[in-house]
């Protein structure tokens, strides 16, 4: 990429909200997190903006019965050069986010934007040939798929560089978790190739290519794929899991690596209240936990944005708003604690440094 993507603890949102009307998502979205705006998803107006059949009804030949994605189970080198963004009807957060951003005033225009899909194991494991048969059966049919969904990534980057945004595209993987279960019965030698032939369009254009896990994967392992980006469950409790890759997260952050620190517990499972100035405690400590060397509490700092555990759907209107401003207090308050003692070349209260 042309210059490195700053994040300095920005707020952002996972994906969905609670919205059916898009025009109301896209306003309160460009209010709540205009530092590092995201398309939302809107689950709750249509089944079809759900993950799987968001992008997985784009596969050839695709229907879905609301649990499993029925393809041909054949990807064409056609289908791979022609994929594309989903149909408005199955996004229309999306479209409605590129109508909206040339219209953005200048002191409120972030330079990057983030957008969102499914990954491929997280599909494969939902998806199913004619015959029943997933493409966790067959590895070449799973690298194909990965390809499928790099490419198609690739598009949504593509349209915010048109509109001169940089680009952080992530792919949703809660299924990663799983990796050597029952459920996905593939050795990670076999899944990191699928990871790659997904992130490598969007590095190749300069885009930041992410992985979001809800759950507890295996993150040296993801990490040998090489994403830009991992976000991760980051409460109390659960931090501690991604703690425990501590080296391969040092290597991340020091060779140019970023973290999406999921700190407000969107599934309901608190603790609640959020106590932003006690969380402001916790995340510097988590972060000294990481640090090492190359990978200092400062370069971490300036490369995670900060966001829920995952989508807002579940969630009422007061709380989805409630979300936004401890996120944004958090933000700006261990800026302005830490900021000092964690660096010397960005300015807290710039709201985009």
């Amino acid at each position: 990429m042309d210059a490195p993507i700053h994040l300095p603890l920005l707020p952002c949102g996972v994906g969905s909200t609670r919205h059916t009307d898009p025009a109301e998502a896209v306003s309160e979205m460009l209010e709540d997190y205009w530092r590092l705006p995201f398309w939302p998803q809107l689950p709750n107006r249509s089944g079809e903006e759900l993950m799987i059949p968001q992008t997985g009804l784009s596969l050839p030949g695709a229907t879905w019965d609301g649990q499993h994605v029925t393809w041909s189970g054949q990807i064409s080198d056609a289908d791979l050069a022609n994929a594309a963004l989903p149909p408005r009807e199955r996004a229309e957060g999306l479209y409605e986010l590129l109508e909206r951003l040339p219209g953005v005033p200048e002191e409120r225009k972030s330079p990057v934007v983030k957008g969102h899909l499914v990954g491929p194991i997280t599909l494969a494991r939902w998806t199913r040939d004619p015959s029943g048969a997933s493409p966790l059966e067959d590895v070449q049919t799973l690298e194909r798929l990965g390809a499928w969904l790099g490419a198609a990534a690739a598009e949504q980057a593509r349209v915010f560089q048109r509109q001169g945004f940089q680009a952080i595209i992530m792919f949703d993987e809660p299924e990663l978790a799983s990796v050597g279960e029952p459920s996905i019965p593939l050795p990670w030698r076999e899944v990191i190739p699928v990871l790659r032939a997904a992130i490598e369009p969007l590095q190749r254009l300069g885009a930041l290519a992410g992985i979001h896990c809800c759950a507890s994967p295996n993150w040296t392992r993801i990490l040998d794929a090489r994403p830009n980006l991992i976000h991760f469950d980051a409460r109390e409790g659960h931090v501690d899991d991604v703690i425990e890759h501590h080296r391969a997260v040092r290597e991340h952050v020091a060779r140019g690596g970023y973290l999406g620190w999921g700190l407000w517990p969107t599934d309901g499972r608190g603790p609640l209240p959020f106590d932003s100035r006690e969380m402001q405690y916790f995340l510097a400590n988590k972060a000294r936990d990481l640090s090492f060397v190359d990978a200092s509490v400062g370069l971490i700092f300036k490369r995670s944005m900060l966001t829920g555990v995952c989508g807002g759907a579940g969630l009422d209107a007061e709380t989805e708003r409630q979300v936004a401003r401890d996120l944004e207090e958090l933000s700006m308050g261990i800026r302005h604690r830490y900021w000092i003692a964690a660096t010397t070349d960005v300015d807290p209260d710039a709201p985009l440094t």
